[in-house]
């Protein structure tokens, strides 16, 4: 077994965990020894504050493929979208919420009510800034939301970024759709290979309506997590004027491994992800633009929400945080200080990144 292979199987083995004890928290099946269900939350999960000089806005949207028919709506693909901003001022709003009502709802049978209402730092239709230093487009991992990369997410807009995150329908591990209709996600390795792909350039077609604060010499840079990570990669090779992007923890594919990349990308590792990979040695050897790597010492969803929720969560109630660290693991199960470090070191990569090889593009 190749190196690749051995990180492939390792990739799977998280995914189909990570399904069945969701599935188990989603049905409340196996939840009750966690807690008992209806009971008031009390684990509080928390995200650390952004740093920036802006408060935080964030719109719902979404974007539709008439190209791509959803078989199980028999419409058009439609991706629901959170468009993130700097806002004026102290920003004045009802919070934004974590997850809408439905997928909550969903996720916290048989667990602790209100355990996901989470503080998300944003203001809903908080007043914009007249103006952003880049957009940045934002994917999530396989099977998982894009909410959980919302502690990154909303200390680059307090920078003055304006991030489009998206959700995949029927990868996603639940959607609501605006009247209720709940999409549950499938078994991410059958989806199509370039779905992800399809979906990023829709989305970058609509930025104009999304972020009308970008203007033409705005420009746009990309992130993600595990496939989103690899996803990045792919756009990028395909579509240069997105011309900066970011893979926290994901295993490259496609002709970008050999065709490598003339813009700035930068590498986040979790400690499994081995440096000798061929395929990475590969696409690193074709990447001819700066291409800055760190490798952290946590697993591979330390790279988002869960490396400070499952420490919180243990802290407060051992099983509870257990079931979490089984479904996410992070490295960080008991260590609270190690998670938010953790965090706030990814914040301040993609914020250094960002500032460097994206926004400067527009002599900010």
């Amino acid at each position: 077994m190749t190196a690749r292979d051995g990180r492939r199987t390792r990739t799977k083995i998280i995914i189909a965990a990570a399904t069945a004890v969701l599935t188990c928290l989603i049905t409340g099946v196996g939840a009750a020894s966690a807690a008992p269900a209806g009971s008031p939350a009390d684990p509080v999960l928390s995200l650390p504050s952004p740093t920036g000089p802006y408060a935080v806005g964030v719109r719902s949207a979404s974007v539709s493929d008439p190209s791509r028919i959803d078989g199980q709506t028999g419409r058009p693909r439609r991706l629901p979208i959170r468009v993130w901003y700097p806002a004026r001022g102290h920003a004045t709003g009802n919070s934004a919420p974590y997850l809408s009502p439905g997928v909550q709802a969903q996720l916290e049978a048989g667990l602790p009510t209100g355990l996901l209402d989470i503080d998300t730092h944003a203001s809903t239709g908080a007043r914009p800034l007249p103006r952003v230093k880049g957009v940045i487009l934002v994917q999530h991992g396989a099977g998982t939301l894009a909410a959980f990369q919302t502690g990154q997410v909303i200390e680059l807009a307090s920078r003055g970024y304006a991030l489009v995150t998206m959700e995949h329908p029927h990868e996603s591990l639940l959607i609501e759709e605006p009247d209720g209709t709940l999409i549950p996600g499938d078994d991410p390795e059958s989806r199509p290979p370039n779905e992800r792909l399809l979906d990023a350039e829709v989305v970058m077609a609509e930025v104009p309506r999304l972020v009308p604060q970008a203007n033409r010499r705005t420009p746009i840079g990309m992130f993600g997590h595990s496939r989103g990570g690899a996803t990045t990669a792919e756009v990028m090779f395909s579509h240069p004027q997105v011309v900066a992007g970011v893979d926290l923890d994901g295993s490259l594919r496609g002709d970008v491994v050999t065709g490598g990349l003339d813009q700035p990308f930068g590498l986040m590792l979790g400690r499994e992800f081995p440096l000798d990979d061929p395929r990475l040695l590969q696409f690193l050897s074709n990447l001819r633009g700066p291409h800055p790597l760190r490798q952290l010492d946590v697993e591979h969803y330390g790279y988002t929400d869960w490396v400070v929720f499952n420490p919180q969560a243990a802290r407060a109630d051992p099983a509870l945080g257990a079931q979490l660290e089984m479904s996410f693991p992070t490295g960080t199960l008991n260590d609270q200080r190690a998670g938010r470090q953790a965090m706030s070191t990814q914040r301040e990569f993609l914020t250094c990144f960002m500032d460097r090889y994206l926004s400067a593009t527009a002599g900010w």
